[in-house]
């Protein structure tokens, strides 16, 4: 049986969540200091470019898929990659700075979900004193 795009996405995205799930609480404090820097919480903030990435990531990386898929002119996506390279200083059409990003995406997402659940104990524990 053929797997589709979704259960791919499934699979790496579990694997990766799964492996870095894993990470020790220092661990993952001195990777968040990242999502201090400026230039990261300027990206994190652009749902334009967060939905552009995730579309080149779906398309594997191929400008003219991604293009086509997003519905956006070529130069356009291509400006938009350059301003990924201006803020992040990663080139997302290369292969180890795409799998940069999509580290730091994973655990951005992770440490949002910690702090979700962080902050409903600590609710939790305020109504039970």
């Amino acid at each position: 049986m053929k797997q589709t795009y979704s259960d791919k996405i499934a699979l790496h995205s579990t694997l990766l969540g799964k492996l870095l799930q894993n990470l020790d609480e220092q661990s993952l404090g001195s990777v968040s200091n990242i999502f201090q820097a400026s230039n990261v919480q300027e990206f994190f903030k652009d749902e334009e470019i967060l939905s552009t990435v995730e579309c080149f990531f779906k398309n594997n990386l191929n400008v003219s898929k991604t293009s086509k898929d997003a519905s956006l002119h070529r130069n356009t996506l291509i400006y938009r990659l350059e301003k990924i390279e201006r803020t992040l200083g990663l080139d997302i059409r290369n292969f180890e700075d795409a799998l940069t990003l999509k580290i730091l995406i994973v655990l951005k997402k992770l440490e949002q979900k910690r702090k979700r659940r962080t902050h409903k104990l600590e609710r939790l524990q305020s109504r039970v004193i």
